[in-house]
């Protein structure tokens, strides 16, 4: 008995030693702060990233909306009867071809409301896309880094002419002629940067095969804002901007889109239509009363409402000349009356 106590505890230690061999009890590294750190470090907000953004969005306005604006220019001044189709072949049809012309044709069409506002901004926009276009083109990082334009000398130009031209930019160009300007100061680095790419023999090989006196460069990734978010003189800006944006503009679109997308169905035909074609239209409805069937169909519900005196005389007018080929009105109702008439005239 003794001996087999013994021999279970040998056992006992022999799996705690070989546990403690095989799987020593180490701290694992800190995965997810290193992950952090690095996100952190990478992950930057960026002006130039900030500027292509910027392109992008106000292109998909500016472009379509010049092609409109365009197109009602050309309309307005260069167009013939023949485009706008105010071609008369009976007398009856000339009133109609000469108010296509008033509508359609001269300068006055071009004094509507919003054609102003949306050439106005679309001038604005383009102004905003050429000014972004050129900083990118000048500071962003799109620029190939090519040496010679920097120091401002000739392609293959010699050593001498090199250290002259570095000599007289990097004077010009110093920190400390120039304090408190980070512009100089960036000019003056981008010069010796381009001095080096062409003296030294290892930034001259980098420069050769990669572009870059640093050699291969490896990617960079940053977040497409300006970097002026981060100041915190613009701190409260920026939170109430944030705010306004999220808790009332979006939530006010949302609210808009729902609204007027539930109103519709299937084919973007209103429910209001469904339901009226529902309970007036039958396999006893005649091919004559369609005209004021469809006449109370929703769409036309809030247009056809008659709103001045002047409406109401125009519309007794037209009903005088079309009554004798109208059928008898089944319904009185004003929305559905006018449908009918306009229909039928």
């Amino acid at each position: 008995f003794a001996y087999l106590i013994a021999e279970k505890q040998a056992k006992r230690t022999r799996r705690r030693t070989h546990y403690t061999r095989e799987q020593p009890r180490t701290r694992p590294p800190d995965t997810k702060s290193r992950a952090s750190r690095y996100s952190i470090a990478m992950l930057q907000y960026d002006d130039s990233a900030f500027c292509f953004v910027a392109l992008s969005f106000i292109s998909i306005y500016i472009f379509p909306s010049w092609f409109s604006i365009i197109g009602k220019v050309r309309t307005a001044l260069f167009s013939t009867d023949e485009d706008i189709g105010a071609i008369s072949r009976t007398s009856a049809e000339e009133k109609k071809a000469a108010a296509l012309k008033e509508n359609n044709k001269g300068l006055k069409t071009l004094n509507e409301t919003g054609f102003k506002v949306n050439f106005v901004l679309t001038l604005i926009f383009t102004i905003i896309f050429l000014y972004l276009v050129f900083s990118v083109k000048s500071n962003g990082e799109v620029n190939s880094f090519d040496p010679f334009s920097i120091l401002e000398i000739d392609a293959g130009a010699d050593l001498k002419a090199i250290k002259k031209a570095y000599k007289k930019m990097s004077l010009k160009f110093h920190p400390d002629k120039n304090p408190n300007n980070p512009a100089a100061e960036a000019t003056f680095m981008m010069v010796a940067k381009a001095y080096e790419a062409l003296v030294d023999p290892v930034a001259k090989e980098n420069f050769e095969k990669y572009g870059n006196p640093d050699g291969k460069q490896s990617l960079a990734v940053s977040i497409g804002l300006p970097e002026f978010l981060l100041n915190t003189d613009y701190r409260n800006l920026v939170l109430v901007s944030y705010l306004i944006f999220m808790v009332i503009v979006i939530p006010a679109a949302v609210w808009m889109y729902y609204t007027d997308s539930s109103k519709y169905g299937e084919k973007d035909v209103m429910y209001g239509s469904y339901s009226w074609f529902y309970n007036h239209l039958n396999e006893h409805t005649l091919v004559k009363n369609l005209p004021e069937v469809l006449a109370g169909s929703a769409e036309f519900r809030e247009r056809n409402q008659t709103k001045t005196v002047e409406e109401k005389q125009q519309l007794t007018a037209v009903l005088a000349k079309v009554k004798p080929s109208m059928p008898k009105p089944t319904y009185t109702n004003a929305v559905v009356m006018k449908g009918n008439i306009l229909l039928h005239a």
